[in-house]
């Protein structure tokens, strides 16, 4: 875009919020250019090309959100939502100039309606602010994912993000009851915030997971609970992953459901074995009796009971990876420039596969000559993760032996009848899988994605589409 031509963009979005609410500051522009996907988590040979927006806009309100999509879609310029910028795959990644959608400045909480546990907000609102604002009236979110102090409501929803408390409260998706979001064209969708609905399809699920590609969230209703009367924690420790995994079956089995499940072997914290954190929250009584069926099972199959402390200072310090990178953005996104590379897989498995898939995946990882650092579930047992390294050693190719492994993982998942990914989003890293991970339906999302948006201006690049 010529200098004129940009000089005239600009003037025509500070009509729509004000000049002061237009940034073109290079140093602003290459800062929010990057989520939290880092260099060393790229495969080298599909690094998508990057470019600075042309601009951050700052709306406020829908109708200013709604006059900048218009705008856009009239010039044919691509749109990126940016939220708390905490997304670890790419999906607010510019990767083309762009007008880039800073609904951070859209964080007002506009209603809790504690008699109907819900609580309309705007998309920018930040998750820990929410949950502070809930505290007060005695109710709680149901979300809580590690970037509990950076990330926003429309971000969450937009990645179908997976929390701690997951295993009670469900994910982010879980937590929407009705929508406000700006379409390609301008027009503004709205869905009821109920909590259920046999009128047509659910177009909540539309945006849900959608990363910005088939919209713009502007605002959400969102569930809330009242806050628990007692909070359970405790921690165990088991000779082995799959002594430990058959516990965790066991108590899925009779139907125990934890708010906190967080299990896995890890060498840098445990020498041998694998650890288990369990949190039971809600009503005492039935706290304290879960609690108490969980530690017989645990015991039954050879858990050993961990001081009271390690759990709870797990629980407390969950946020702090992400205070680490509200401190530093830059430094998450320039990982790997040392040579020292570091990813991670978070499936979803049909739980009679774990076991299988988790071994075949070590006999990947050893052929490879890549490290496994960890390999645990979260949540439920359905939900595998591993966290891999390697480092370069003069090869230059340590980061390409270790992406290939990761997608050699990420296949094997979905010849098991898996998904490649259940809480981070596609984004820019995962998109060349998305054809194995849907088949067909790749094709009609790339046909719904063309009917809402034939201009292509919405979050291009993304998922796939």
């Amino acid at each position: 875009m010529s200098s004129s031509k940009h000089s005239d963009l600009s003037a025509r979005l500070s009509k729509i919020v004000g000049p002061r609410r237009v940034r073109v500051e290079a140093a602003h522009l290459d800062e929010l250019s990057w989520d939290a996907l880092s260099e060393g988590r790229l495969h080298p040979l599909k690094r998508p090309e990057t470019a600075l927006p042309l601009c951050v806009v700052e709306p406020g309100t829908t109708a200013e959100v709604q006059k900048i999509i218009r705008l856009a879609n009239e010039e044919r310029i691509p749109i990126v939502p940016y939220g708390g910028g905490s997304g670890l795959m790419g999906g607010a990644l510019s990767i083309c100039p762009n007008i880039l959608l800073d609904l951070r400045g859209m964080n007002q909480i506009l209603a809790i309606d504690t008699a109907a546990h819900s609580a309309r907000v705007q998309a920018g609102v930040v998750l820990e602010a929410l949950e502070k604002k809930l505290n007060d009236a005695s109710f709680i979110l149901g979300h809580d994912p590690w970037t509990l102090p950076v990330a926003t409501v429309g971000g969450a929803i937009s990645t179908n993000s997976v929390g701690y408390r997951a295993g009670i409260y469900g994910s982010m998706g879980d937590q929407v009851l009705g929508l406000e979001a700006v379409m390609a064209d301008g027009e503004i969708l709205r869905t009821r915030g109920v909590r259920k609905s046999s009128a047509g399809i659910n177009l909540n699920a539309l945006l849900i997971g959608g990363e910005g590609c088939f919209g713009i969230i502007t605002e959400a209703t969102v569930r809330i609970f009242p806050a628990p009367q007692a909070r359970l924690l405790s921690g165990f420790m088991f000779e082995s992953f799959a002594q430990g995994y058959a516990a965790v079956q066991d108590m899925f089995l009779r139907r125990l459901r934890p708010a906190l499940l967080d299990f896995g072997d890890d060498a840098e914290k445990h020498e041998a074995g694998a650890v288990l954190y369990l949190g039971f929250e809600g009503n005492r009584d039935t706290v304290e009796a879960e609690a108490s069926r969980a530690r017989s099972i645990c015991a039954q199959r050879g858990g050993t009971r961990l001081p009271d402390g390690e759990a709870e200072g797990f629980f407390r310090d969950r946020h702090v990876i992400a205070r680490r990178f509200m401190q530093n953005r830059r430094q998450r996104r320039e990982r790997g420039r040392d040579g020292i590379y570091h990813d991670w897989i978070h499936v979803a498995l049909p739980a009679s596969k774990v076991l299988a898939f988790r071994a075949a995946a070590a006999t990947i990882i050893e052929r490879r000559s890549v490290r496994l650092h960890e390999s645990g579930l979260w949540v439920h047992p359905e939900l595998f993760s591993m966290r891999l390294g390697t480092a370069d050693h003069g090869t230059n190719q340590a980061q390409l032996r270790l992406e290939e492994t990761i997608e050699e993982l990420l296949r094997l998942a979905q010849k098991m009848g898996g998904s490649m990914e259940y809480t981070h989003g596609i984004g820019v890293k995962l998109a060349s899988l998305m054809a194995e991970e849907h088949g067909y339906g790749l094709e009609v999302m790339r046909r719904i994605k063309q009917m809402l948006d034939p201009n292509g201006i919405l979050n291009p690049g993304k998922m796939g589409l």
